[in-house]
C-alpha cells in the first residue's frame, strides 16, 4: 500500500520517531514514519505491525539458524557506534538503526563470545573511548526462531531500565505476599539511608571498595553500616539479598 494512501487516513509522520513506548515507527521504500499508537484501534495497531509494515522478517527472520543476543541501544550518537562496534565484537552480524535515539545490534554465538559482565566492562570502556554517552541492555542468547518474541520482552525491560532478574523479580514481588517483605518495604520507604547504601551497593556490582569511594567513606565505615542494616532487616547487602533488596526497594517506591 502508497505511504500517500495512509496518510490520507491517519495522522502518519515523517521522519525518526521520538522513540517511546507510545509510538509505533516503521520504514517504507527507505523512509521512516511514525504514528502514535493511540491514534488506532487494537484491530488496526495489529494491521500496521503484523501485516502492513512488520519488521520482524527484516530484522530477524533472515538470520540463519543458530543462538543469536540482542544489544539495545539509546544514543544520539547511534552512527558513532555502529562504525566500530564489528571491530569490537566480530561476531556482531547485523546492526539496525531503529529511531534517531535508538538501534540494536544482534550478536551470534560462538565459542570466544564475552560473558555478560565482560561485555558490560568493554560496552562501557568503548563508550567512553568514544566520547558519547549511551544506555544499553545485553538481552540473553536465543534461538533465531524465538528471536522477535523474545525482543518485546527484551524491549519492554530495556524502557523501564530493568534487567532481565530485575524484570522477573519485579513480576514475582507482585504476585506475592509475604508479611516479612510487605515490612521491609515499608521500612525502606521511611529509611533514606539505607535507600542510598542498597542504590550504591548495586550499582558498583557489590564492590565494596568502589561502593565506599563514591559514597566518599572510609571502607570500614561501610563495613559498619552493612552490618547494621543487616542487624536491622536480616538481608545482607550481598548476593541474592542485594538483588532482592534493590528490586524491592524500587516496587516500593512505585
Amino acid at each position: 500500500m502508497k505511504i500517500e494512501a495512509l496518510e490520507k487516513v491517519y495522522p502518519i509522520k515523517r521522519g525518526p520517531s521520538p522513540h517511546t513506548a507510545s509510538v509505533f515507527s516503521f520504514e517504507n521504500e527507505g523512509g521512516q514514519y511514525y504514528i502514535e499508537k493511540s491514534e488506532l484501534t487494537t484491530r488496526e495497531l495489529e494491521l500496521f505491525t503484523e501485516v502492513l509494515f512488520s519488521n520482524k522478517e527484516s530484522a530477524f527472520d533472515t538470520l540463519p539458524s543458530g543462538s543469536y543476543r540482542i544489544i539495545q541501544f539509546k544514543t544520539a550518537d547511534f552512527d558513532i557506534i555502529a562504525e566500530q562496534l564489528s571491530l569490537i565484537f566480530p561476531n556482531i552480524v547485523k546492526i539496525k538503526k531503529q529511531s534517531s535515539d535508538y538501534g540494536i545490534a544482534i550478536e551470534q554465538l560462538a565459542m570466544d563470545r564475552l560473558y555478560d559482565s565482560e561485555m558490560k566492562q568493554t560496552l562501557m570502556t568503548f563508550c567512553q573511548d568514544l566520547g558519547v554517552m549511551c544506555t544499553y541492555y545485553i538481552g540473553l542468547f536465543s534461538d533465531q526462531a524465538e528471536l522477535h518474541d523474545i525482543y518485546q520482552t527484551e524491549k519492554r525491560n530495556f524502557d523501564q531500565g530493568l534487567s532481565f532478574s530485575e524484570a522477573l523479580i519485579k513480576e514475582g514481588l507482585r504476585q506475592v505476599t509475604n508479611r516479612q517483605l510487605s515490612k521491609i518495604k515499608q521500612s525502606l520507604l521511611l529509611d533514606l539511608e539505607a535507600q542510598e547504601l542498597i542504590q550504591h551497593l548495586y550499582q558498583n556490582d557489590g564492590n565494596q571498595l568502589q561502593t565506599a569511594k563514591t559514597l566518599f567513606i572510609h571502607r570500614n565505615t561501610l563495613t559498619q553500616k552493612m552490618k547494621k542494616f543487616e542487624a536491622k532487616y536480616g538481608l545482607s547487602l550481598t548476593g541474592s539479598d542485594l538483588v532482592l533488596l534493590y528490586s524491592l526497594m524500587g516496587y516500593a517506591q512505585r
